[in-house]
């Protein structure tokens, strides 16, 4: 059912690296063979190699620190492009944020036209104590915070070409997504984002491949505490964050949906 993992690799893109401190470790316990990609966001904290062996990894890595802040979505565009143009071989791509927890890297063997899995995740967002409880053995369900379905870029294997070509369309309508993004109140939800994107993406350009579901955790998303901000911004009320992440998500789609409109008839021309 499983293929191996060495086709794999793990983006992070980062801004606090203290928060690797979360990320980095769990993983070398579930992805060993696979190859870690950090782009460090922060061109006032350079992260070396050292520091990430410190945390635990072993297996091959890549470093980016770049020289001026990009944001969060330029960023994870910023590292599929690094990973093209390091020539970085690998069949799928999996975003992880760096400070949340992948438990299972393993890749499921699924069709060719299969463009991503989506898997489950555990969110925990109550007790701190909680985060030295998560263990690869969540992957089977845990009694600990709430699991289900991940609708967002972060812990979904992503194939790489498909990576690829979305980071161009995305790269195409970076200006429209900024611009959009400081028009509403809150830190807008990126991963939620970047995956309505990737779909609206395929549906136009490969309307014969899919997304397929997985009933199995491969992720926990940690939420502990409220900051008041996060990346600059502030951070959604948690009483509203459901109904103002849909909508914020319903128009970013629409945008995207113009967009690869727009994008299909330059091509046709």
């Amino acid at each position: 059912m499983f293929s191996k993992k060495q086709n794999l690799v793990i983006a992070i893109t980062t801004y606090d690296i203290d928060a690797l401190r979360i990320s980095v470790p769990p993983m070398r316990r579930c992805a060993r063979d696979a190859t870690l990609v950090i782009y460090n966001d922060n061109p006032d904290a350079e992260l070396s190699r050292a520091m990430v062996r410190k945390l635990g990894w072993r297996g091959a890595l890549y470093i980016k620190n770049c020289e001026r802040n990009l944001g969060e979505f330029e960023s994870r565009i910023a590292t599929l492009e690094y990973i093209g143009h390091e020539k970085i071989p690998c069949d799928w791509v999996l975003f992880v944020d760096d400070d949340d927890a992948l438990i299972d890297a393993e890749i499921p063997r699924v069709s060719e036209l299969t463009f991503a899995i989506i898997q489950n995740a555990t969110t925990v967002s109550e007790k701190l104590t909680d985060i030295f409880k998560i263990t690869p053995r969540w992957v089977d369900g845990t009694e600990y915070g709430k699991t289900g379905p991940h609708f967002d870029i972060t812990g979904t294997l992503v194939r790489y070409n498909a990576a690829v070509e979305f980071a161009g369309f995305m790269r195409s309508v970076l200006p429209d997504m900024v611009k959009m993004a400081h028009g509403f109140r809150y830190r807008v939800p990126v991963g939620a984002i970047m995956w309505a994107g990737l779909n609206t993406f395929m549906r136009a350009h490969h309307p014969e491949m899919s997304a397929i579901y997985m009933n199995r955790t491969n992720y926990v998303s940690i939420k502990l505490g409220h900051a008041q901000k996060k990346y600059g911004m502030r951070t959604v009320p948690a009483t509203s964050a459901r109904v103002f992440n849909a909508n914020v998500i319903k128009k970013f789609t629409e945008m995207f949906e113009s967009a690869a409109v727009q994008n299909m008839v330059a091509d046709a021309q």
